[in-house]
């Protein structure tokens, strides 16, 4: 069992920071004595601290140390040693150090230094050398809980439990619950359980879809048998068809080579005879052209130079004609901006006249209708003088003067009455006021009479009813004096049966005896443990033999099992001596091998890909030819559709032809509409042809005018601009055709050059592959085979280290031998361990027996004490029950007096109301004729004030309605719209005349542009006949070139050859085809074949593996159904370990509180408390609520809430007390600090007096150690009294406030 040696405290609160404070700790009771503030809970926190490392609630930011300004230092280090004694005997040493330093900003900083777990050796106070164990705080919060044998939750809530937090068991259910359950250790046992449960569901959703998987297996395992049957009947049959193949391919390309010869020998004069038809078409479209442009040509002498020049030149003097006509354009449009400008001028103010007419006429109609309404306002309010029309502005600025005049006086009046209202109703309320005050007085003293008279009479009935039940009182007294004479006979017969019974002899007689059985037990522990430890000598000497004959056979087993692949390897025979050396060189020579075997394999496979990456380009370059040629075929289909041919060059020439034709047209029109327009005319008026001056007739003029007429409708502007559009499209579809002309040269050197030369490449890159492949698999091979070497050596080398780690282990194990015999040669004994064992069973029965009976004489002396603090507890109560008895009968007289006195009160209340309601009567009348007075008068005064305020809104009303028309009036005069008509109408004429001159300007101006523009028509004819003359001289040149080309070709030559292509092409293309069509339907099947054979090969590789992952799912099914099963069995074992554990505990918990209580408390109003624990969360997952009750008469109550401070110390002591007994076995530590806060003197007594019998029951052992922190020095003088102790500790302040400890005897 744990109990603490030694603390040390140095710089902690108000503890000295330059050295340390020493304590130590006594067995079975430390007393820590001193005033309030001197620092004895700080000793608690101190141990908590080092034990757990939790500083105290509310120190964060450096309270815990104490103050650098207390100290005037910038930083102060703090450190608790704490000495203790661990379950297993161990003596170690707990150190943790602080440290706080000030700011600049004055704020605390806390750090955390330097912490130590060590064992400490040696004896006494001198402490030798240490192990360290763990410098780690975090290791130190977990490792000195388990060296103390408890929990962290037990230190913290039960054994060092702080002052502040020392009500806990009395705290609210969520903080309760999770105190409990970290005490009980409960969430990790169900956190473990729900982790199983979790677990087994994972896994049998697994085991689920494993068996899925197994059935899966079963049908891919008979479908993978079915596969290789039918791959094994596809090979034959591919042999057989690859070899019919070949053959047809070899006589097929043979024919190909043949027939290509032939095409090159015929494809010469296809050539030939293209050209001269093209040549001969070229030569027909100039011929053709020729003649039409002569037809309508007038032929000008001179060099062809000669009329470029000219053309050029008269191209300027037509542009300088066109920039004047441009010029001119300008000034027109100049021209016509301006008479737009004026016309727009003229119409604004043509508007503005007609606006200023129309305002004059408005402004007469105003004036006409204010004389008529200063008329209509002088009859109706009687004001004499402006009867006269027209009125001038004097007249009517003085009749509107007259006007406000009788308004204000009429306003004036209106007012006087509104005052002399407000003045009548003034002194009405006044009057009112005086008179109703004295008639609430009357009312308010009746009321007041009334509330008075009610309250007597509700005394009285009240006394009359206490009165009626003191009249019993009489023979209750009686009867309470005789139950409390019985009640004190059995009292003193109860304490004389408890001092008879001699329960203190008779318990510690039980207790001495129980003290012997338990040194009688250590002895026996003692020898056994020394039996023990040389049985365990035999046992290791027996074990380590048998390992070592193991390990022997081991080395045998494994040189058998590997010297077959040793000797292959290496070429001799294993031994375990060399084994693992030859390994290893053998191994270096191996990797060599294969660094030189990868680096040939990686040059072949290299090569091979290369090839293949270029045979793989080939192909792409000819697949992406062969794709141009369509497309470039599908482009020039398309392209001769669209020109309704067949072929291009034909395409071509028939652009040419349409573009002449239009040019010669288009030079035929330009300009010829103006001639023709002109020879109309002429011949018209003089009726003669002007061309030849010969008359004509009627039927001649009628014939020369219709042909005149149609020639002028060919040379019309619009004429002209169809033949531009259509001379335009036919342009755009010669370039067309020339983007197809080379789109067919390309096309034809795809097929005719680049796509063999690509065909030739790809079969030389062919012939190349098979030789490059063999190559890359041969170094594949071996590369293959020395990997399998090496990793056969590699498990060889996993055997010889398993040997040489053998052999190690067979020389440890002899030397041990040879140490266990010497140790048991050198030791005897005659008991044997089945002896000792056998005495020490019965010591322990006997020691049961002995508490049991002890326990019995406790629960009997507990029993009649109970009893006689129920008879006490009822005596009490039946002598303040007589008491109040007797005190009740005093008061029945002096009630029957007070009733007399309320009733002659009472009778005169009620002659003083009727008196009042005389008075009330008398004060109504005046005030009832006063307000039939006001109502008249304010009714006389309201008729006068609303005649005065509806003459007041007439005048008002004429006088507003004629100042708002004479306004409009006065605005006009102002403004002088009169003049401003004159000055418009002025302006109008003037801009009249500025039009007319602008018009005659712009008549001017047409007529100079219609000059130039014939000048340019007429230009346009000439230009024409020189661009034809050009033209023709053009077409001549390019007729005599053509015909010298068709001149030198042989067609005789080209005849010949064509013969003889006919005659062999056919028969030699049909064999072609034919041969074709056999090897490409035997190709197609081989094909299909090849892909079926494939597919059926990818399939069964899926399968490769599937019998032995058959096999290993149906151990793996199997294996998880039985680990399934196990992992359900454990969780019902400890969900049913977790239901019993608790159940245990917690009825050891409740007996050990319900001792203690009734041993403690004095009170007789809780009969005693327990810990009620109520399980959640069903069969699935185990959790419980917990709640502190006391029962009174078998009734529990929730202890939260209903007890006192005193009651509820008591009970949170008791309640430590009975976790500590049944949670620290292996910790017999307890610490109480005040626990006297808030007792009455009686239960002070009680708890030292149970505190003492606790100390005298445990003293006897040796690690049981109570601390006990108070300031009460009665309860200290109550426990030395009682011989538990023979020192005690005392806190105080020295000279400088700094806390110190000293040791003092008690007596």
């Amino acid at each position: 069992m744990s109990h603490l040696n030694k603390l040390a405290i140095r710089g902690i609160r108000s503890f000295d920071d330059k050295q340390f404070a020493v304590i130590e700790f006594f067995s079975p009771v430390t007393v820590i004595v001193g005033h309030n503030g001197s620092g004895k809970t700080t000793i608690i926190e101190c141990l908590k601290y080092a034990t757990t490392g939790d500083q105290p609630p509310n120190t964060r930011g450096g309270a815990f140390v104490h103050d650098p300004k207390m100290a005037n230092e910038k930083e102060v280090k703090a450190q608790v040693k704490l000495r203790f004694y661990a379950a297993n005997g161990s003596r170690m040493l707990a150190v943790r150090s602080l440290s706080v330093s000030v700011r600049k900003n004055g704020t605390l900083t806390m750090k955390t230094l330097e912490s130590i777990i060590a064992l400490a050796d040696g004896n006494g106070d001198k402490i030798g050398k240490r192990g360290v164990i763990s410098t780690k705080c975090a290791e130190m919060d977990a490792e000195i809980p388990h060296l103390l044998g408890v929990s962290k939750a037990v230190l913290e809530n039960v054994i060092f439990c702080h002052q502040e937090d020392s009500n806990w068991p009395l705290s609210e259910p969520a903080a309760l619950k999770k105190k409990f359950d970290d005490i009980f250790e409960a969430t990790k046992y169900t956190k473990a359980l729900d982790n199983i449960k979790a677990l087994r569901k994972e896994r049998m959703a697994d085991l689920k879809a494993e068996s899925e998987r197994l059935e899966s297996l079963a049908r891919e395992k008979a479908h993978a048998d079915k596969l290789k049957s039918r791959i094994a009947e596809m090979n034959g049959l591919i042999a057989n068809l690859t070899t019919e193949y070949e053959s047809l391919r070899a006589a097929y390309d043979q024919q190909v080579r043949s027939n290509q010869h032939l095409n090159d020998t015929g494809s010469k004069f296809r050539e030939i005879y293209v050209k001269a038809e093209q040549l001969a078409q070229r030569k027909e479209q100039y011929k053709e052209e020729l003649s039409l442009a002569r037809e309508s040509l007038q032929e000008i002498s001179g060099t062809e130079e000669e009329l470029q020049e000219r053309l050029r030149t008269y191209d300027d003097h037509v542009m300088r004609q066109r920039q004047r006509r441009t010029i001119e354009e300008g000034h027109q449009q100049d021209a016509e901006d301006d008479i737009a400008e004026a016309r727009a001028q003229h119409v604004n103010l043509v508007n503005l006249q007609g606006q200023l007419l129309a305002d004059e006429k408005a402004q007469e109609q105003r004036i006409a209708d204010r004389e008529e309404l200063i008329r209509d306002i002088a009859s109706r309010h009687h004001i004499k003088g402006f009867e006269n029309s027209p009125l001038d502005r004097d007249q009517v600025l003085q009749f509107i003067s007259v006007l406000n005049d009788a308004k204000r006086k009429q306003n004036a009046e209106t007012d006087r009455l509104q005052a002399e209202s407000r003045t009548r109703n003034e002194e009405y309320n006044l009057k009112s006021r005086q008179l109703h005050t004295e008639l609430e007085g009357y009312k308010q003293d009746k009321r007041n009479l009334r509330d008075r008279v009610s309250t007597l009479q509700t005394k009285i009935a009240d006394a009359e009813r206490d009165v009626d039940a003191a009249r019993l009182l009489t023979s209750r007294l009686a009867d309470l004096n005789a139950d409390i004479e019985d009640k004190r006979r059995r009292l003193e017969k109860a304490r004389e049966d408890l001092r008879n019974a001699n329960f203190e002899e008779k318990i510690a007689e039980k207790t001495s005896k129980g003290r012997s059985l338990d040194l009688r037990r250590d002895e026996l522990n003692a020898e056994l443990r020394t039996l023990s430890l040389q049985a365990d000598s035999r046992a290791k000497l027996d074990l380590h033999r048998a390992q070592v004959k193991a390990k022997e056979t081991e080395i045998k087993n494994t040189l058998e099992v590997c010297n077959p692949k040793f000797r292959k390897i290496v070429g001799i025979d294993a031994r375990a001596e060399t084994m693992e050396q030859e390994l290893d060189r053998i191994a270096r020579e191996k990797e060599r091998e294969q660094a030189e075997l990868e680096a040939q394999a990686a040059t072949a496979s290299k090569n091979l890909q290369a090839a293949q990456t270029s045979l793989t380009s080939l192909k792409a370059q000819v697949r992406a030819k062969q794709d141009e040629v369509k497309d470039l075929g599908r482009k020039l289909l398309v392209g001769l559709k669209e020109a309704e041919g067949n072929d291009i060059g034909e395409a071509l020439d028939t652009a040419n032809k349409e573009i002449g034709v239009r040019n010669e047209e288009l030079g035929k029109s330009a300009g010829g509409h103006d001639v023709y327009k002109q020879l109309l005319r002429a011949g018209k008026s003089q009726k003669c042809c002007p061309l030849c001056t010969r008359n004509m007739n009627a039927a001649e003029l009628s014939k020369f005018e219709k042909t005149v007429t149609e020639a002028m409708k060919k040379s019309t502007p619009e004429a002209v601009q169809n033949l531009q559009a259509e001379l335009q499209d036919w342009e755009a579809e010669l370039r067309r055709l020339q983007v197809l002309a080379v789109l067919a040269a390309t096309k034809s050197k795809l097929e005719t050059t680049e796509l063999p030369a690509l065909e030739k490449e790809i079969a030389e890159k062919e012939a190349e592959i098979p030789s490059l492949t063999s190559e890359a698999d041969e170094a594949s091979a071996q590369l293959s085979e020395v990997i399998r070497d090496l990793k056969d050596i590699a498990a060889l080398q996993q055997h010889a280290a398993s040997v040489s780690k053998a052999q190690k282990e067979i020389a440890r194990l002899k030397e041990e031998i040879v140490g266990l015999e010497n140790d048991l040669l050198a030791s005897g004994t005659a008991k044997t361990a089945d002896d000792v064992q056998e005495e020490l069973d019965k010591v322990a029965a006997d020691i049961r027996a002995n508490e049991r009976e002890k326990q019995i004489l406790l629960t009997d002396r507990e029993r009649q004490n109970a009893a006689i603090r129920t008879l006490e507890s009822d005596l009490h109560r039946l002598e303040l029950e007589e008491r109040d008895c007797r005190n009740q009968l005093r008061d029945k007289d002096e009630l029957e007096r007070k009733i007399a006195e309320m009733k002659i009160e009472i009778t005169a209340a009620n002659a003083r109301l009727k008196d009042l309601d005389a008075k009330i009567a008398e004060a109504q009348a005046p005030i009832e004729k006063l307000e039939r007075e006001h109502r008249e008068l304010e009714r006389e005064l309201n008729t006068q004030i609303s005649q005065a305020q509806k003459a007041s809104q007439d005048l008002n009303m004429s006088a507003d309605k004629l100042e708002s028309m004479n306004k409009v009036i006065e605005r006009y005069v102002k403004e002088k719209r009169g003049r401003r008509l004159k000055e418009v109408t002025q302006q109008i004429e003037e801009q009249e005349e500025k039009v007319q001159e602008l018009g005659l300007k712009l008549e001017k101006i047409r007529a100079t542009i219609g000059e130039i523009d014939k000048e340019i028509n007429e230009a346009g004819m000439t230009m024409a006949n020189l661009r034809e003359n050009i033209r023709v001289r053009r077409l001549m040149r390019e007729l005599a070139v053509t015909q010298a080309e068709l001149d030198s070709i042989d067609m005789e030559e080209a005849a010949k050859a064509k013969r003889i292509w006919t005659e062999k092409w056919n028969v030699e293309k049909q064999k072609e085809t034919d041969l074709q069509t056999k090897y490409s339907h035997i190709g197609g099947e081989l094909s299909s074949y090849r892909s079926q054979l494939k597919t059926l090969e990818n399939d069964a590789q899926d399968f490769k593996d599937v019998h032995k992952k058959y096999r290993d799912q149906l151990i793996k099914v199997k294996m998880s159904d039985m680990a399934n099963n196990d992992l359900e069995k454990y969780a019902k074992a400890l969900d049913n370990a977790i239901m019993k554990y608790h159940s245990l505990k917690m009825e050891e918990v409740n007996d050990t509180m319900r001792h203690l209580w009734n041993k403690t408390y004095q009170g007789t109003d809780i009969d005693g408390i327990k810990i009620c624990s109520e399980g959640e969360g069903g069969a699935t997952k185990r959790s419980y609520n917990y709640r502190v009750v006391m029962t009174k008469d078998q009734v529990e109550m929730d202890m939260r809430g209903r007890c006192s401070a005193g009651q509820k110390m008591l009970a949170s002591i008791i309640i430590r007390l009975a976790l500590a007994d049944s949670f620290g076995q292996n910790c017999g530590i307890l610490a109480l600090d005040e626990p006297t806060n808030a007792l009455d003197t009686e239960n002070i007594d009680a708890l030292a007096s149970s505190l003492v019998d606790i100390i005298n029951e445990r003293r006897d052992h040796a690690n049981f150690q109570l601390i006990i922190i108070t300031h009460d020095e009665n309860f200290l003088r109550k426990l030395g009294q009682s011989n538990v102790m023979e020192y005690y500790w005392r806190v105080s302040r020295d000279s400088r406030q700094k806390s110190i400890i000293e040791r003092h005897r008690f007596g």
